[in-house]
């Protein structure tokens, strides 16, 4: 799972929580409640701009929760209406970009509008307390109730009924300020990460309850975050911070910035001036933003402290570990040589390395052929844009500049 899907997660959440300022003012019908929770959904065809989801159930929610009739109207009327009838001009680009991250089955998408109305009286509430959420406390609260409702039924007699939570816990993310309610419903990653915690079986309130400890660790610092988590992160997972975690954002600013690794920086520590630091948080920050569709890694064990790690950088379920130095110098290069050699080892052990190196600018020739012929890949930045001499590389690096975070 990529940053760029966490985003689209905190999207989800800044367009449900300004539709629902505004239905909250006064009473709230079933219908509205239940399409809050469409806006969560999306379908099998979500990734461009003309993915399905967007006329079988995002217009069709944002018209029934503000009774707009929106059939045969464009994605860019429905935008402008909502807009309006918000007095919101940021909600404009929040309705035309992609939003919802759950596809929920098939056979519970009408029953739940059902449930929904039968049990109105007891969600109308927790649908408010979510909204007003201030402390994880609240929040456990709220997932006990949740797991006091009745189960949800499905009109096919082959499939039993569903768990209201794989209902409600997405609605109530999109719902809570803080971005720290979990989603907990019935997708693999989901599952695989309780059972990891010992939770397969536990009452949602302790599911929970156990999530949200997960918040600061391995770089999980919010409810999207913790949804990046899939079967190859599953293993920093409780680590408190020995093992790999998402990559941060560096700062590029302040007198105490911060490199990894100092007992190996303090070879170069006369060269290595604040400027310098600067620079290598700020290309590890552009890298972030240019591979925001991958899962990226830092180290954080003390015998591993890389800089980035490109979780199946190819398609391939490999890993590509990449050092960042300030400058294309022969010492950094030098020193970076080793310092991949050595992370790869202590990581993967005789596993065929995969190794790239990040610098400011192309090296010299002597440098090229000296990475060419220990096959460690070579990434620079030229202006915004990523490049790369090596062909194995050259699909991380096409039309890549780094987008807006």
């Amino acid at each position: 799972m990529s940053e760029n899907w966490a985003d689209r997660e905190r999207r989800t959440n800044r367009l449900i929580r300004l539709v629902a300022a505004h239905i909250f003012r006064g009473a709230v019908s079933p219908l509205q409640i239940y399409c809050l929770c469409r806006l969560t959904w999306i379908t099998k065809s979500y990734t461009q701009e003309d993915a399905s989801y967007i006329d079988s159930i995002k217009m069709p929610a944002l018209g029934a929760i503000f009774a707009r009739d929106y059939s045969n109207k464009s994605l860019k009327y429905v935008a402008h209406d909502v807009a309006g009838i918000l007095d919101l001009p940021a909600a404009e680009n929040l309705v035309l970009s992609h939003t919802g991250f759950t596809n929920i089955y098939n056979a519970y998408r009408n029953s739940s509008g059902d449930w929904i109305e039968k049990h109105f009286e007891k969600l109308v509430p927790m649908f408010r307390s979510a909204y007003a959420l201030q402390d994880d406390e609240q929040g456990r609260s709220l997932a006990r109730s949740i797991g006091r409702l009745p189960k949800i039924s499905s009109p096919n007699r082959r499939q039993g009924p569903m768990r209201p939570e794989h209902l409600i816990t997405p609605a109530f993310f999109a719902l809570d300020e803080r971005l720290r309610f979990p989603i907990i419903n019935g997708r693999d990653h989901v599952k695989k990460l309780l059972a990891k915690q010992g939770m397969a079986n536990a009452e949602l309130a302790d599911k929970y309850s156990s999530l949200v400890d997960l918040y600061g660790h391995g770089g999980i610092v919010d409810a999207a975050d913790l949804d990046q988590v899939r079967d190859d992160l599953l293993a920093f997972v409780g680590s408190k911070g020995k093992s790999p975690g998402l990559l941060q954002r560096k700062s590029t600013t302040g007198k105490n910035l911060s490199l990894k690794d100092e007992a190996d920086i303090e070879v170069l520590q006369r060269t290595l001036t604040e400027k310098r630091r600067r620079i290598h948080n700020h290309l590890t920050n552009k890298l972030r933003k240019c591979l925001r569709d991958y899962t990226l890694l830092e180290g954080e064990e003390k015998a591993a402290l890389f800089d980035v790690s490109i979780k199946n950088y190819n398609d391939k379920n490999l890993d590509l570990l990449i050092e960042v130095k300030s400058a294309a110098d022969p010492s950094n290069i030098r020193m970076a040589i080793g310092q991949l050699y050595a992370y790869w080892f202590h990581i993967k052990g005789d596993a065929e390395p995969h190794l790239a190196i990040l610098l400011p600018a192309k090296p010299d020739e002597a440098a090229i052929q000296l990475l060419e012929w220990l096959d460690i890949g070579i990434l620079w930045f030229s202006g915004k844009s990523l490049k790369t001499s090596n062909e194995w590389l050259a699909h991380l690096t096409t039309n890549k500049e780094p987008t807006s975070a």
